[in-house]
C-alpha cells in the first residue's frame, strides 16, 4: 500500500530519478502557441500518439532511429504515406521547441532539491525513457551537471520497466537497490520494474497530475511512497 505519511523515510545512499513528469515537464502545445504535432501533419491524433509514443514502433526509445526527422517521417507515413516533407520538418521544429523549453526550464524548487541531495553525500542517477529526439538540449539543461549518471534508454538499448536499466544505473554509481530509491510519475510501469530490482519505490504526482490526471490512481499499484513532487520527497527525507 501507498503511504502518504510525512514522516521521515530513511536517507538512503543512492536515488535513481526518472526524467519527464517528474524532474522536466514539456509544456503542451496549447501553452506555448505551437499546433500539436498532429494538426501540423494532418494525421489522426490518436494513432500518431499510439506509434510515436505508446507502442513506439521503429524503438525510438531503444536507440533504432535516432534522426528526429527519420523518426518522425516513419511515424507519419505509416499513417500517411502522401504528408510532404515541409509538413514533417515543420512538426520536429515545433516538437523539438517545446522539449527544449522542458529540458531548460527546469522549477527552481526541484534543483534546489536535488543539490540537498548532493550535499548530503547521496549519489544521484537519472534513468530515463528516452528517445535522441527527446533530448537533444540536454547539453543546455540545469539538469545535466547535477548527476553521478545519467542512463538514456536509446544509448542503453533497453527500456522500463526491464530491470536490466535499473541494475545498469545502480551498477554505474557503485549502489545497492537495498540502500536506495527509485522516485519517478510512474510512467512505462517503471516502479515495477525497479520493484523486481530491490528497490523502494517513491510516485510523485503533480507534473503528470497537471496532463494526466486520470493515470495517477493506476500508477500507486507500485509504490511504496507517494509526494506530490521531487522538493517533497527530498523534505520527508529530512534534508
Amino acid at each position: 500500500m501507498v503511504s502518504r505519511s510525512r514522516q521521515l523515510l530513511r536517507q538512503p545512499r543512492a536515488v535513481l530519478f526518472d526524467l519527464f513528469h517528474t524532474l522536466a515537464c514539456v509544456p503542451p502545445p496549447g501553452t506555448t502557441g505551437e499546433s500539436p504535432v498532429p494538426h501540423i501533419l494532418g494525421v489522426s491524433a490518436a494513432e500518431w500518439q499510439r506509434l510515436y509514443y505508446d507502442d513506439d514502433v521503429f524503438g525510438r526509445c531503444l536507440g533504432r532511429v535516432v534522426d528526429s526527422v527519420d523518426a518522425m517521417r516513419r511515424v507519419t507515413h505509416a499513417i500517411d504515406p502522401t504528408v510532404p516533407e515541409e509538413r514533417i520538418l515543420a512538426a520536429v521544429a515545433s516538437r523539438r521547441r517545446r522539449f527544449a523549453l522542458g529540458l531548460v526550464e527546469i522549477e527552481q524548487g526541484i534543483l534546489v532539491a536535488l543539490d540537498r541531495l548532493r550535499t548530503a553525500g547521496v549519489r544521484i542517477a537519472l534513468v530515463s525513457d528516452a528517445g535522441a529526439d527527446d533530448v537533444e538540449d540536454w547539453s543546455r539543461s540545469p539538469l545535466r551537471d547535477r548527476f553521478d549518471a545519467t542512463v538514456f534508454s536509446f544509448q542503453l538499448g533497453i527500456r522500463k520497466p526491464d530491470v536490466r536499466i535499473f541494475r545498469h544505473a545502480l551498477d554505474t554509481i557503485g549502489a545497492s537497490p537495498t540502500d536506495a530509491i527509485f522516485v519517478g510519475d510512474g510512467g512505462n510501469d517503471e516502479h515495477r520494474g525497479a520493484r523486481q530490482v530491490g528497490l523502494t519505490t517513491v510516485l510523485v504526482t503533480r507534473l503528470a497530475a497537471m496532463w494526466m490526471p486520470d493515470a495517477i490512481p493506476g500508477r500507486r499499484v507500485h509504490a511504496d511512497w507517494e509526494f506530490e513532487d521531487v522538493p517533497e520527497f527530498v523534505a520527508a527525507l529530512g534534508l
